[in-house]
């Protein structure tokens, strides 16, 4: 700072050495105010060059991680909807073993043993309708896959969780419960072959059924039974009847218009058996106690094969946890980092700003005594 010769007023160097230092104040008050009135303390590039370029990459990551944390809440949910779908198969499973436990014992007849293997069969379509039904969006998790699901959990490219679906075939023939039948079959007597459905007539559902031909000739007619009930068939003029007339007096063909078609010698007369199952239904061939008791081995063996499933998916599930809690904490220490750098401390601003403010009038004034002091020359004129 330059030294005052109050002789020589034309410069009046005091005041502008007073000038000088009030105008230095006024622009560190401004940036106090400035950091008072934003929270930051880095207002511009100017302010901390490095100190902006280190808080814009942490800013950068601690956003990285907050969509980490939100896609692996997500990720949970995903896998958590396969877990569910691979629950209720072992609960169905669990039902099929209990079935083909009771059936595996001679206590139960062949008219037990085929309802059961009814409900063996509609358990199973159950386990594909599971199978196809368990989705996250258009992905069928409980298929395998043919490229795996990627999660982002963390800030970086690489960081990443992948899910590559079931490694096994659920569906119930996958694991070995049945056979699914292309086209509707039907097994029995001679002559009997499968047919369109007529129409106002429903497809037979897959089961044993019976036909009774009460043979007396032209006057013969012809019945279609499941478990004892008379079914509805066609009458053979258009309409639907529990019975159709059939002159037995010759060969015949009877369509019964719900799926099966007879052709008969006209010898025919009693009751006849046959199975019949539909396209896309279950099949299975055990049907004595000790084939039972190989299909409830084929069940168990299911159950090993989902809990298995049903493990590994825990297992990515509790991987996903222990990463959920990892980055939680990093984006908290990140966003601490940043703060610490990209943030104005208040306390601290607010005591600069203070001593500033008092610094401020002090120049003034001074300012104001160095504009006055020249004046004692004007005695040197009296």
């Amino acid at each position: 700072m330059p030294e005052i010769d109050i002789t020589r007023i034309a410069g009046n160097i005091g005041a502008m050495n007073a000038l000088n230092s009030l105008q230095g104040i006024n622009k560190q008050l401004a940036i106090y105010q400035t950091r008072l009135a934003t929270g930051k303390r880095i207002n511009s590039a100017a302010d901390d060059p490095a100190g902006l370029s280190i808080a814009s990459k942490l800013q950068a990551r601690s956003e990285g991680l907050k969509v980490a944390l939100g896609n692996i809440g997500d990720a949970k949910n995903l896998l958590a909807v396969a877990e569910s779908g691979l629950s209720r198969i072992n609960d169905i499973l669990l039902q099929m073993r209990n079935k083909a436990a009771q059936a595996a014992s001679d206590t139960m007849g062949d008219a037990e043993r085929t309802i059961i293997k009814t409900q063996l069969a509609a358990y199973a379509k159950q386990i594909d309708d599971i199978v196809e039904q368990t989705k996250w969006n258009d992905k069928q998790l409980l298929k395998t896959m043919t490229s795996a699901l990627r999660f982002q959990t963390g800030a970086d490219a690489g960081d990443k969780v992948e899910f590559g679906g079931v490694s096994h075939s659920l569906t119930a023939q996958g694991l070995g419960l049945g056979t699914v039948s292309g086209t509707a079959s039907a097994s029995g007597p001679s002559g009997l072959t499968t047919v369109a459905v007529g129409t106002g007539l429903t497809e037979l559902s897959s089961g044993t059924y019976q036909i009774y031909v009460n043979n007396n000739g032209a006057t013969s007619s012809v019945q279609l039974l499941y478990n004892g009930q008379l079914v509805e068939i066609s009458d053979g003029s258009g309409g639907t009847a529990t019975s159709q007339t059939v002159d037995l007096s010759g060969a015949a063909t009877v369509d019964f218009g719900v799926g099966v078609q007879w052709s008969m010698t006209g010898s025919e007369s009693g009751f006849y058996q046959f199975t019949y199952t539909k396209a896309g239904d279950y099949s299975l061939s055990a049907s004595t106690a000790a084939e039972f008791a190989t299909y409830l081995g084929t069940v168990e063996s299911a159950m090993n094969t989902v809990n298995a499933e049903m493990s590994n998916l825990g297992s990515l599930i509790g991987r996903l946890s222990f990463k959920e809690d990892q980055v939680a904490a990093a984006q908290i220490n990140v966003e601490a980092a940043y703060n610490r750098i990209m943030n104005a401390n208040m306390a601290e601003e607010q005591v600069n700003a203070s001593k500033y403010l008092i610094l401020q009038q002090t120049a003034t004034a001074m300012l104001a005594q160095a504009n006055t002091a020249p004046q004692f020359l004007l005695s040197l004129f009296r």
